[in-house]
């Protein structure tokens, strides 16, 4: 049996192993804003394509297009699902209650077998970029993944937007490498794609212009003429890059047909260029003025410099990201002193100073991505960051696999840096599409790690199947063991009473709603919770928020509370005659979250004492 065969073969193992542990979910979840897509965009898309209502395909500032045109693939098996959304607050009878979970399940699995299927591009694009190998140790890391995997069992942007972002970079890097057109188209389609799913994507337009630029540094130019040549045609091919995303948006985006202004609501006058798109647009304009009118007199000088000390530039790069990730270690395992990334994260887009708000973001954004790597991956990963700060002249040579990490990880940096000028946390549904970048670098630091010196002998030829075998055996240990909490996965090199994903997706409500659904007389319960994903699945009647007149009619027979909904409900009880506790009579909130406390059923996310969701008997916790 050749290598090709076997590397296929075990690709087709993680797919089923990914399937043995996503498949069972589809139909048993339901995820924050995911009703929006589910009863509203996704049918109003496929709607609008039925009746010619053009317009009707814009369906929100995301856009979500490519969520729609993927999702959507599931309506013919399932009733209209605006028929069942109003009954998200109501009692249902098991037949609604059982449809409910048909929709999602037929809804979601477009979505998932999507991703499963982009293993194999993930493969085929990594072994033409830097080896089979390394492109099998980076499949691995991505489809065992517990993040990835639970992103992908939920009709969200970022379920699609974690596959296009990472296939946009790597096809441009191949175009890099071998000169090559075709792969220069093929980012561009997948860029207007990620663009039409969600407006983070264009975070790559800027980005892949510092790549033309980083070719130019990191490459030997012998002649004037060889470099003024060089920088036109990687600029016209940037330029062409360009016009093949926005062809692309126009032809999957009906709504632009008859507004063409979309194409800018998408591009530049999006929420991602939002605040910078006048210094990036101002930048671009600058090179290309420089480049096609001055034969790149100015450019040239400035690269020209950083050309002649790029070792020094990649060893200094690399030292930083490296020093940044050695203070997350140190500042976590310190018990988060002095930054607490826990509280940072918890509230992504905080309403304070930029001057303030900045570092904590930057500083807190490796702490979900170190944390949500397996600890192999993640060691590996620190390691391909180590062989970058002690990297050689000899090692610069463009074919390179090291060059190729610098470059994915440069793509974290910018991307962390992006977010925190935008103020935004890097959460991990924020930074979702890093995952698969690091899983590559990670596979290219556990290909170095295995051809260094006494661990060589260890991991060649035929010996190499037992490295992917151990891989598989931590991962699969690492999927039970988050089961079915997959987005909530903290890997064992963190402490237990810390966790990663501190804006939840409503884990844990599916299996609330379950145990409420089996008492007696179920239907005939009335319930408030902090969480509304609990109600979508609850045969009885269910209430949320905090206003007073739609409460105090209703004597509540349980509460749900959650770790994710206790900063809203103790910021209402602090108040004074506060809402909450004036609706439900005297109760002591703190009691009530209290992790530890009274509960009649209670779910620990992620076997995390803090991440919880729980059924709390209001008779309980009433003041003393």
């Amino acid at each position: 049996m050749n290598k090709k065969t076997i590397h296929i073969l075990i690709i087709f193992a993680v797919i089923t192993t990914n399937l043995f542990f996503g498949l069972p979910r589809l139909a048993r979840y339901t995820a924050v804003d995911e009703t929006l897509w589910s009863y509203d965009r996704v049918p109003k898309f496929w709607r609008s394509i039925e009746k010619g209502n053009w317009r009707g395909t814009n369906l929100c500032d995301k856009p979500g297009v490519t969520l729609a045109m993927v999702s959507g693939l599931g309506l013919p098996f399932i009733p209209d699902p605006r028929d069942y959304e109003k009954l998200q607050f109501q009692s249902k009878t098991p037949e609604q209650l059982a449809m409910i979970e048909k929709i999602y399940f037929s809804l979601r699995l477009p979505v998932y077998l999507f991703t499963l299927a982009s293993l194999f591009a993930f493969y085929f694009l990594l072994k033409r970029l830097l080896s089979d190998d390394i492109a099998l140790l980076a499949v691995i890391f991505i489809g065992l993944s517990p993040i990835l995997l639970g992103i992908s069992l939920i009709v969200n942007t970022d379920a699609i937007l974690w596959i296009l972002m990472p296939l946009t970079l790597i096809s441009f890097l191949i175009y890099q490498k071998e000169d090559n057109r075709k792969f220069l188209y093929l980012a561009g389609v997948l860029l207007g794609l990620g663009i039409l799913d969600k407006f983070v994507a264009n975070f790559l337009f800027p980005f892949l212009l510092a790549l033309v630029l980083l070719k130019y540094v990191l490459s030997d130019h012998a002649q004037t003429e060889d470099k003024v040549r060089f920088l036109k045609k990687s600029m016209a091919d940037y330029l062409i890059l360009i016009a093949i995303a926005l062809v692309t948006i126009f032809i999957f985006y009906p709504s632009a047909w008859i507004k063409p202004k979309e194409i800018l609501n998408t591009t530049i006058y999006s929420m991602a260029l939002r605040k910078m798109w006048p210094l990036v647009m101002g930048a671009i304009a600058l090179i290309l003025a420089d480049v096609f009118l001055l034969r790149s007199a100015i450019l040239r000088k400035i690269l020209d410099f950083f050309s002649t000390h790029r070792i020094l530039l990649i060893r200094l790069a690399s030292l930083a990201i490296l020093g940044m990730v050695a203070f997350v270690f140190v500042n976590t395992y310190s018990g988060m002193k002095p930054y607490d990334f826990q509280e940072i994260l918890s509230n992504p887009k905080p309403d304070m100073p930029f001057v303030n708000e900045f570092p904590l973001n930057f500083f807190s954004a490796f702490f979900p991505l170190l944390f949500g790597l397996i600890p192999l991956a993640a060691i590996a990963f620190i390691a391909a960051i180590v062989f970058l700060v002690k990297i050689r002249p000899s090692d610069t040579l463009p074919e390179n696999s090291l060059i190729y990490a610098f470059y994915f990880l440069l793509f974290i940096l910018v991307f962390y840096l992006g977010n925190s000028v935008s103020s935004i946390g890097s959460t991990v549904r924020y930074q979702i599409v890093n995952y698969p970048v690091a899983a590559i670098i990670a596979a290219i630091g556990l290909s170095g790690m295995a051809k260094f010196g006494p661990v060589k002998k260890y991991f060649l030829g035929i010996k190499f199947y037992l490295l992917v075998g151990f891989i598989f055996i931590i991962s699969i240990i690492s999927l039970t063991q988050t089961k079915p909490f997959f987005l909530a996965y903290s890997s064992s090199l963190l402490p237990d009473r810390f966790m990663t994903n501190l804006k939840d997706m409503g884990d844990g409500s599916w299996e609330t709603s379950h145990y409420l659904n089996s008492l007696p007389g179920a239907e005939r319960l009335v319930i408030w919770s902090d969480k509304k994903q609990v109600c979508e699945k609850f045969v009885g009647r269910c209430k949320t928020g905090f206003r007073y007149k739609d409460l105090v009619n209703f004597k509540f027979d349980y509460l749900i509370v959650s770790a994710g909904g206790k900063a809203e409900t103790l910021s209402r009880s602090s108040q004074r005659k506060s809402t909450f506790e004036s609706a439900f009579g005297p109760i002591n909130v703190e009691k009530l979250y209290a992790p530890d406390g009274y509960s009649d059923f209670k779910v620990n996310i992620d076997d995390k004492l803090e991440d919880f969701i729980k059924v709390v008997n209001p008779a309980t916790i009433s003041n003393d």
